[in-house]
């Protein structure tokens, strides 16, 4: 195989009140805010491992599969690759007929997206 990820960049929750799961991370589990986009998602993480916090709409209750609508839950698994990995898992997922969205510029990092066999999502990330 061309292409192996690196570890995982980030998963995506969709939790009730962004700065009060913040505050519980920070106490409980010892994660720094380590950055975001403005209003959401709010990076906080330890040793490169990061949680993208995201507000639940609607008081999260369980809205099905709209993704603009979530339950609280974790939205996707991104694992993280570098630049040269990144172009190569494009290659790779082409090349075992596996769908996906992008690649999107972040800003600051590139992402693809696409789903397991199941349904669950899935993300391929690379910093710039």
């Amino acid at each position: 195989m061309a292409f192996a990820v690196q570890g995982i960049d980030h998963v995506e929750v969709f939790v009730r009140d962004i700065a009060a799961t913040v505050c519980w991370y920070e106490e409980v589990l010892g994660l720094k805010k380590e950055g975001g986009w403005d209003p959401e998602p709010i990076l906080i993480g330890a040793g490169g491992n990061y949680l993208a916090l995201f507000q639940a709409r609607g008081g999260g209750a369980d809205n099905g599969d709209d993704d603009r609508q979530p339950p609280i839950r974790w939205r996707r698994v991104a694992w993280r690759t570098d630049k040269d990995g990144f172009a190569a898992a494009q290659a790779h997922l082409r090349s075992r007929k596996v769908d996906f969205d992008g690649p999107i510029d972040h800003g600051g990092s590139w992402s693809i997206y696409f789903h397991d066999p199941d349904g669950n999502p899935l993300e391929i990330t690379c910093d710039v």
